[in-house]
């Protein structure tokens, strides 16, 4: 079989109004992005997902994956999927705690289907997006740019993107690599899972890939909570003992749920085991 990819970007879009020498910026929307080719060989739903949080998005495409294996199609139903409980659902999946001001949107062949709070600058991008299979290019920005200009004014959009995680399918299995951040400097992982283990598709490789990150996350704050003690800087900052407590309650409930797919498949990593697995 050919492989499939499905890859998470790290974005940022700036739109640019220019006007008799003066340029505004209209919007900048900083989040996460992922196309997912879903539908049958009949009808093809591209269905992009975003969100503010990397962890909160990959649980959102996974629910979206999953809703997509009970149907043949997500855009053509008796009864239209309720994404707004979708998304609930995936914020509060295994116990998970997002961020106050996180949000998940998801878009299907270009129209959006769920969007906290309109966003007219996005939702044109990703229109244009679609007559491109999804994807974003320097065409696609042309002629979104076009539309949001009008007659009135030029625009530009400024996009960039990066790729976070990367999820391949072959013959031999799935492979997911990860890029993570710790203080600024960026580092990578991968675990891969073979083809043979059943109950494993796209959506679950998402949902782990989503602990991996947030456990990563959590270490990381509780390593900074740590430095603030030894320095005597807890006291008098906005982290609670609730916050403290919260944080470690999640990490072990996420090494809880990893290990026991560890011990459910043969998966391997590389090149090592995160190690928040290990403290």
């Amino acid at each position: 079989m050919a492989s499939v990819s499905i890859t998470l970007f790290r974005e940022k879009t700036v739109i640019v109004a220019r006007s008799q020498g003066q340029e505004e910026v209209l919007a900048t929307v900083k989040s996460n992005r992922i196309l997912l080719p879903l539908g049958n060989k009949l009808r093809r739903e591209t269905m992009i997902v975003r969100g503010r949080n990397l962890s909160d998005t990959l649980r959102f495409a996974s629910l979206v994956i999953a809703e997509a294996r009970r149907s043949s199609s997500l855009l053509d139903r008796d009864h239209p999927v309720d994404w707004k409980r979708l998304w609930h659902s995936s914020t509060l999946l295994q116990g998970a705690k997002p961020e106050n001001d996180s949000w998940g949107a998801v878009f299907g062949n270009g129209s959006a289907l769920f969007l906290p709070s309109p966003c007219p600058h996005i939702e044109i991008l990703e229109r244009h997006a679609a007559a491109n299979g999804g994807y974003i290019d320097e065409v696609v920005l042309k002629s979104a740019a076009a539309e949001l200009g009008g007659h009135e004014c030029d625009v530009k959009i400024l996009h960039a993107s990066k790729a976070a995680v990367v999820t391949t399918l072959d013959d031999t299995g799935f492979r997911c690599a990860v890029q993570i951040r710790t203080k600024g400097a960026e580092s990578a992982f991968s675990f891969s899972v073979p083809a043979k283990e059943k109950g494993v598709h796209f959506g679950t490789v998402l949902e782990l890939a989503a602990h991996y990150v947030e456990g990563h996350n959590t270490s990381v704050f509780l390593e900074k909570v740590r430095g603030m003690v030894e320095a005597k800087q807890v006291v008098g900052s906005n982290i609670t003992a609730r916050d403290i407590e919260s944080a470690i309650e999640r990490r072990r409930a996420l090494k809880r749920l990893i290990v026991n797919f560890e011990q459910d498949t043969s998966i391997r990593y590389r090149p090592d085991r995160p190690k928040f697995l290990v403290a």
